[in-house]
């Protein structure tokens, strides 16, 4: 969960501001706080850089967005085999209903409205075409087809692993980028509060370290929603 209510962008942008006037003030701190020292402003110079390098949540998004393409994109590539392969079901089994229905024929459409629907239903057709092979090609059903068909099956499986794994990858992430976020805020927060004391009687100094305010982006409101979820 995010300890900051400002939006990355102004965090990131006022933490480099504070490591920028630290060059100068970074005795001042350390002669009232000895925690407040070159350690200190070397674990914050770290973190900014691998805040503005990591870029945010887009190039999560962009992964998983390819690989839910390519899950689409073979779940539509199996139900094109599977409507081929129906006009060989019909022809080998023409007068057996029971036959038709356990190769899917007439409830394809119900039973395949999920993504694990449609995978799972793949692994009982490739073990129907198993059993039944020799009938099928006995009627001209290619061979080319039936092992399409059950080559099928694993590609679905391969990519809906990957898919989920990359909607796993994302979380972990996303928790490590808001761990590393909130540390750099509160790395901020402790020079805010000192600059309090230290510079009390000089205002503009103090007021240079305060954290600003803000609101988040359309992306932090996404994050929220994924943290939340």
């Amino acid at each position: 969960m995010r300890n900051f209510n400002i939006s990355i962008d102004e965090l990131l942008q006022y933490g480099s501001m504070v490591q920028e006037y630290l060059k100068t003030d970074l005795p001042d701190f350390t002669a009232m706080d000895p925690d407040l020292n070159a350690d200190k402003v070397a674990e914050l110079e770290t973190l900014l850089d691998a805040a503005l390098r990591e870029g945010g949540d887009g190039s999560n998004r962009a992964e998983l967005g390819q690989k839910t393409e390519t899950l689409l994109a073979e779940l539509g590539e199996a139900r094109k085999l599977f409507n081929q392969l129906r006009y060989w079901i019909l022809k080998t089994y023409p007068d057996s209903t029971a036959t038709q229905r356990k190769f899917g024929v007439g409830r394809f459409s119900k039973i395949t409205r999920s993504q694990m629907g449609m995978i799972s239903f793949f692994f009982e057709l490739a073990e129907m075409i198993t059993a039944h092979r020799a009938e099928l090609e006995g009627k001209g059903t290619p061979a080319a087809l039936l092992d399409g068909v059950v080559a099928q099956a694993e590609t679905l499986k391969t990519a809906q692993m990957e898919q989920e794994t990359q909607k796993g990858n994302r979380i972990v992430n996303t928790e490590a980028r808001i761990k590393r976020l909130n540390t750099i805020y509160d790395i901020l927060r402790s020079f805010n509060a000192a600059a309090e004391f230290v510079y009390f009687d000089e205002v503009a100094k103090r007021d240079r370290y305060r954290t600003p305010s803000g609101s988040k982006t359309a992306e932090e409101e996404t994050l929220l929603v994924d943290e939340a979820a």
